[in-house]
């Protein structure tokens, strides 16, 4: 049995950016390919020169279509990868729409950001990839089932399992140089397909997740939370304001419409307007529904309408009185930006958010409780109600994780924890450490390279890099300098005369211009 090396390019110290390197057997093999999602100097990170080599990678094999796991497989077969990039059924199916979804978003955000005044003298913004990338990209899927064991040679192999996150959501079970490693990649609930006369214990290393680790939440039935959902509407649209959702497009899009269309033909609700103003959530929602049996059709209910393209996506906004589902799930993209820059400060307004909130997203800044924010160069008070409702979540929390490894020792080696902020991934060990689940418990930093063996502790062999640990903080420069511009000027005016005014405008400017003549004496 011989010693394996996984490298951490991504979701390590952080949640998103997925993507790890397993070497071993003169094999690599890559799990997840995703982008980093948050602050922007974490999402520059997507368009750093990939950490390894591209043409170098034996197999990628894929957990789920979610962007922060597959978002830069397109990238990534355009810098000279060539190997298979392994999935299942389904999330072959929704992998096409939401990667050039992707790349179209990528072209606007750019096409934007360039005829911004403020950045005229900067370099110009490239996207990460095209569509043609896209179409490239697509054409070395290969799918796979759950439970199937696929050959990579040498005794060599993999075979997923069903990790009840979102509709062809996989763990992976990797066999390298006889060590059996499991990925877990985003755990749901709910009992996940089992293998017949596969033992599902008795692995050397696991890499688990860890979104909630740090919180317990209680169990909620649906009806509590479709009966939730109805008195935030009801109280919204009672005074005639818009309810924004910012949706996932895989997934949560689905499960809120199918609450809704439940409340509506429950007559809990009056059957109100719905705009699902997202091309892809359509394409998506056609596709789970043939991968996943509900028990409404809903491209039959009158009152929900998808818009197709952005002339009726504007036509909403001399709306009131209705309900506004767009993407992202965590405002940082897409349509839901367009609405909250018209929606926010209007009081009347509510916005429900119905998904976990990546510290450095807007998403995170509105849960907070921002009183403003910065919207596509805009300025924007934030005076519209804002609430949350966290039962949607797919993710596993602190029991159900700790279940879910519990059920999958003994663990001979080391437990390795990503995909979590730091509270969460400090907590989380301290409660494996505790229950004795694993002999070793290990939370890699971004860039580490760890050697592993089973019945061995694991031993890093390339520490992380430092620049990297100041870019995944939950916030950096550019969002604070944001929150600073976007209330500046009413603190200003709140100071009691002009003269105290220009005092704080030149504290500020002489702090400025110390900063740059120590930068010029170092």
């Amino acid at each position: 049995m011989g010693s394996v090396e996984i490298i951490f390019h991504g979701a390590a110290g952080t949640v998103t950016g997925s993507c790890f390197e397993v070497r071993a057997n003169n094999k690599t093999v890559l799990i997840d390919c995703g982008m980093f999602q948050g602050t922007r100097s974490l999402e520059a990170l997507n368009h750093e020169q990939l950490p390894f080599d591209p043409k170098a990678i034996s197999a990628v094999i894929l957990t789920h279509a979610h962007l922060d796991h597959s978002g830069r497989l397109p990238y990534l077969t355009a810098q000279g990868c060539h190997a298979q990039i392994w999935m299942t059924a389904p999330t072959a199916d929704i992998i096409e729409p939401l990667l050039l979804d992707s790349a179209k978003l990528q072209a606007a955000d750019a096409a934007r950001r360039n005829r911004r005044p403020d950045r005229m003298a900067l370099p110009p913004f490239i996207p990460l990839y095209t569509g043609d990338d896209v179409t490239s990209c697509i054409g070395q899927i290969k799918e796979t089932c759950y439970g199937a064991w696929n050959e990579l040679g040498n005794d060599d192999g993999f075979r997923l399992w069903d990790a009840q996150h979102i509709v062809g959501s996989a763990s992976v079970e990797l066999k390298l140089a006889d060590q059996r490693i499991l990925f877990s990649g985003d755990i749901g609930g709910g009992s996940a397909i089992q293998c017949a006369d596969v033992p599902l214990g008795g692995y050397d290393q696991i890499i688990c997740e860890t979104t909630y680790g740090d919180r317990t939440r209680e169990p909620v039935l649906i009806s509590d939370r479709r009966e939730q959902l109805a008195q935030y509407i009801e109280e919204a649209l009672g005074k005639n304001g818009n309810v924004l959702i910012p949706a996932f497009a895989v997934e949560r899009t689905q499960i809120v419409l199918e609450d809704l269309v439940a409340l509506f033909e429950s007559k809990r609700l009056k059957p109100f307007n719905v705009f699902v103003d997202s091309p892809l959530a359509e394409r998506v929602t056609r596709t789970t529904q043939r991968h996943r049996l509900t028990g409404y059709d809903l491209f039959s209910v009158p009152n929900i309408r998808f818009t197709h393209d952005v002339e009726e996506s504007k036509q909403i906004n001399s709306m009131s009185g209705v309900i506004i589902i767009a993407g992202s799930g965590m405002c940082q993209g897409g349509r839901i930006r367009h609405h909250l820059l018209h929606n926010l400060p209007n009081a009347r307004a509510r916005v429900l958010l119905v998904g976990y909130q990546v510290a450095g997203t807007l998403g995170a800044v509105l849960r907070d409780g921002a009183r403003n924010v910065r919207i596509s160069g805009h300025d924007v008070p934030v005076r519209a109600d804002v609430k949350i409702i966290d039962s949607y979540s797919v993710h596993a929390d602190r029991p159900a994780l700790m279940q879910w490894i519990k059920d999958r020792g003994p663990v001979s080696g080391s437990v390795f924890l990503v995909h979590g902020e730091q509270h969460a991934l400090s907590v989380f060990a301290q409660d494996i450490r505790k229950a004795g689940l694993a002999p070793h418990v290990v939370v890699p930093m971004l860039g580490e390279s760890w050697s592993v063996s089973a019945n061995h502790a694991a031993k890093r062999i390339c520490p992380a890099r430092e620049d990297l640990q100041v870019r995944i903080a939950p916030r950096d420069w550019t969002a604070s300098l944001a929150a600073l511009k976007s209330g500046l000027a009413d603190r200003l005016r709140a100071l009691p005369s002009d003269a105290a005014r220009e005092r704080v405008l030149a504290s500020m400017t002489r702090a400025l211009e110390d900063a740059e003549s120590i930068r010029t004496i170092t």
